[in-house]
């Protein structure tokens, strides 16, 4: 039996407040640390969980580091655990950023948890995906001899 609501409103279901992202413990799960890479390359290292509480991290991080001067972005996600479709959204969106600035960019990739999500998706068919940085950036474009 369901007790009736004698006021008629349904606002005692709903929260109180809309629940936020804890920065604080997203920072915990996810970190970006950046490396530049003479003589035009940067490269991104990403590790943790890369979900929708930790989407904006990953994308202010990897929109801060890019520079006039870089003309080809590394996305190292080797050290991802998580790769939900938020995570894809972001990547897709900092590559049109890429694209759009006449940078290139490509991802570091070799775990299950990254390439799975990916392929299933079909988006390893529009990045360029390297099992190690050191073929990455011997790419076209990336390091010192690209």
């Amino acid at each position: 039996m369901i007790a009736a609501n004698p006021s008629g409103s349904r606002d005692h279901f709903l929260p109180a407040t809309i629940a936020q992202p804890d920065l604080d413990l997203a920072a915990d799960l996810l970190t970006v640390t950046a490396r530049p890479v003479p003589p035009d390359a940067m490269v991104l290292a990403v590790r943790g969980e890369v979900d929708l509480s930790t989407t904006s991290i990953l994308r202010n991080e990897l929109l801060a580091h890019w520079y006039d001067t870089v003309t080809q972005v590394v996305v190292d996600l080797t050290a991802v655990d998580f790769l939900s479709a938020a995570g894809l959204t972001v990547l897709v969106n900092v590559r049109e950023a890429a694209v759009t600035a006449g940078s290139s960019l490509c991802l570091v990739a070799c775990t299950r948890a990254v390439l799975l999500p990916l392929t299933i998706t079909g988006l390893d068919g529009e990045f360029d995906i390297y099992p190690e940085l050191v073929d990455a950036l011997a790419s076209p474009g990336g390091g010192p001899d690209g």
